[in-house]
């Protein structure tokens, strides 16, 4: 599998993340001999979350892992990347052809000995089991362009007899391309409509969505937000996509969970620009957002939309010509404060730490070298506050919202860019579920800020039902660092005790884990919104 090697490394990735197997291992062997750089990681689970985090930041991540227990442990991170558009391609161990005829079982077998490829054909935008040689290079190929083109996992399944085969004709070096055609676009006079209804408009607003991060077309939204003077809002799991230090950004639209003035302006818009938008629960802020179709227009990946019209797909293809076009400069004298004009001074004092000053410190913490990571719950409810100083550069799987994302995630954003620093947002229960990957980050010489909120359980299902059940077991997250025998951790209590932890956190060239210890029921206001309004359904349905 030279050629699959040849390939990964072609399109871009340098990393493979993932845990070796003895269905997997002559794969391993070939690995450790090439290009690629292998990461360990401590379970398949945090492999699989390095690579999602290696793909939104790169454009393509790799996980490997050996058959059925390995697969199986990264179901769950690939169905995250295939419902938030992150180009992953798994590859997977399985026994041999010849080995399949001749026993019925071997071991990690379940039922049939195609169960983890018809699970992951379920769960990805193309799959193969590598069978015939001759097939071989154009099944790899066209795996891979759907993984770029569609920005969704794939997944290449490797039976260990067919690991050393060698094909009859030769490999082409080429770029892995699209397998649509990148012309493909929306036509003129439909691009004429999209112009006159936003010129015509009094109160446009650019709702810019996580298909712009993925496609990395920030720029042409920032363009034609310039050119016809309109503000931008971001959606939650699209955050950073665009520049927030702009002064033409407002903040996260999230129905009654973001910004009252916010959610104000954009609800009483005449024309909002859609723009790479997936519209589900999370982005529409636990479906509170009163937005009147006939007012939007949506341009994303697979649709293109007038009002309630619709001129066929591929949409978002035709935002860079679009970005080039004439528009009328609008009035936003009525705009609310652009978000980097309303960010908050720190100034520490002895008081105990609180969800909201936590922070309200990050924000004054955070500079051009960070990646801030946020993990599920009020790590990420409260991080849609924090101005991001670079698009690009902030990650949070909001949406499919699977606890355990960001301590991995640590170690893909690393591997992907050297140069920048990650500071995780994390709370004590995701942290106990893949919080053991911060010993691989310590493996690799890599320096993440981790930011553990210690809140005693799940903070965000205490205001919904509480009980027993959301508690977790106490840990001495600071003491962590004396355990792998790597970095520094930290105890924080007041404002003080964390303004001088991360101070020396950011002078440190080793990782750190900074636990601040919150009172259980504190939480951000967003989550309390939020709380507040899933509360009803999950009562109603009780």
């Amino acid at each position: 599998m030279i050629y699959l090697i040849q390939r990964i490394y072609e399109s871009g990735a340098r990393h493979v993340f993932g845990v070796p197997g003895d269905y997997i291992l002559n794969f391993y062997a070939m690995l450790s001999r090439s290009p690629l750089q292998v990461i360990n990681t401590c379970d398949e689970q945090g492999a699989g979350f390095a690579a999602d985090a290696y793909a939104r930041i790169n454009g393509l991540g790799v996980v490997c892992v050996t058959y059925n227990v390995g697969g199986f442990k990264v179901v769950n991170t690939t169905a995250e990347a295939y419902a938030e558009k992150s180009p992953v391609l798994v590859i997977a161990g399985a026994p041999g052809w010849q080995e399949r005829q001749k026993f019925s079982l071997l071991h990690h077998k379940v039922r049939e000995y195609d169960d983890q490829y018809n699970i992951f054909k379920r769960i990805t935008v193309a799959s193969t089991e590598l069978r015939y040689p001759e097939h071989a290079y154009e099944e790899i190929d066209h795996v891979l362009a759907e993984i770029i083109d569609l920005k969704g996992p794939g997944y290449i399944e490797l039976p260990r007899d067919i690991v050393t085969f060698t094909p009859g004709s030769n490999p082409i070096s080429r770029a892995v391309s699209s397998a649509r055609s990148c012309d493909e676009s929306i036509p003129s006079d439909v691009l004429d409509k999209v112009i006159l209804r936003v010129n015509e408009s009094s109160r446009p607003v650019i709702w810019a969505g996580e298909e712009i991060a993925r496609n990395h077309l920030g720029q042409y939204v920032q363009a034609l937000a310039e050119k016809a003077n309109i503000p931008v809002v971001s959606t939650m799991l699209g955050k950073s996509a665009v520049d927030e230090t702009s002064s033409l950004y407002l903040g996260v639209y999230a129905g009654v969970i973001g910004d009252e003035l916010v959610r104000e302006y954009v609800e009483a818009s005449d024309c909002l620009l859609v723009l790479g938008v997936i519209l589900n629960d999370v982005n529409l802020g636990a479906n509170t957002a009163a937005l009147d179709p006939d007012r939007m227009i949506i341009l994303n990946s697979d649709s293109c939309r007038i009002g309630t019209r619709s001129y066929g797909e591929a949409g978002l293809r035709a935002l860079p010509e679009l970005s080039g076009k004439q528009f009328h400069s609008h009035d936003i004298s009525e705009a609310p404060p652009a978000q980097v004009e309303r960010k908050v001074a720190y100034s520490p004092t002895h008081a105990k730490i609180t969800a909201g000053r936590l922070f309200q410190a990050i924000d004054s913490f955070m500079d051009e070298s960070s990646v801030v990571i946020a993990d599920v719950g009020d790590a990420a409810m409260g991080a849609m506050a924090i101005t991001i100083p670079r698009p690009h550069r902030f990650l949070c799987p909001i949406y499919y919202s699977s606890l355990g994302f960001s301590v991995p995630a640590a170690i893909g954003v690393k591997a992907a860019r050297p140069d920048l620093r990650a500071l995780v947002l994390v709370g004590d229960g995701a942290f106990q579920m893949t919080g053991m990957e911060i010993s691989t980050a310590a493996r690799y010489h890599m320096d993440p800020i981790v930011i553990v909120l210690n809140n005693g359980g799940f903070g965000t299902e205490r205001p919904m039902i509480d009980g027993l059940f959301n508690d977790v077991a106490s840990w001495r997250y600071h003491r962590i660092p004396d355990i792998i025998g790597s970095g520094k951790g930290f105890l924080v209590t007041t404002e003080d005790e964390l303004s001088g932890a991360f101070a020396e956190a950011k002078e440190s060239k080793d990782l750190s884990i900074i636990e601040v210890i919150l009172d259980p029921y504190d939480i951000t206001p967003q989550l309390r919104r939020m709380c507040q309004w899933l509360a009803k359904g999950v009562k109603r349905q009780g």
